[in-house]
């Protein structure tokens, strides 16, 4: 495997943190946080992550949530109608 190697910065408090949980699980600081790393890429993304570029376009395009509202019911309609036809009046 490739590596890359960096190099962070962390407050004294926060470097004794790792250190000592590094310890209990019988590793060194760097493996630790390595694993880390690896365990925060590899986590699947929360819904909350997954929808934020719709809710952004969503934000950016002006339209309120009736008007939202509106557009699913008349595409909703309009694709019931297609399926199986236009109800007779």
């Amino acid at each position: 495997m490739e590596t890359m190697t960096l190099t962070i910065h962390v407050s004294k408090g926060t470097g004794a943190i790792l250190e000592e949980k590094a310890k209990v699980q019988g590793k060194d600081i760097s493996k630790y946080v390595e694993d880390l790393i690896e365990k925060e890429i590899d986590k699947p993304a929360t819904l909350d992550e997954i929808l934020a570029p719709v809710r952004k376009n969503f934000a950016e395009s002006g339209m309120s949530e009736d008007e939202l509202d509106e557009l699913i019911d008349n595409e909703r309609q309009a694709i019931w109608e297609e399926k199986h036809g236009r109800p007779e009046a």
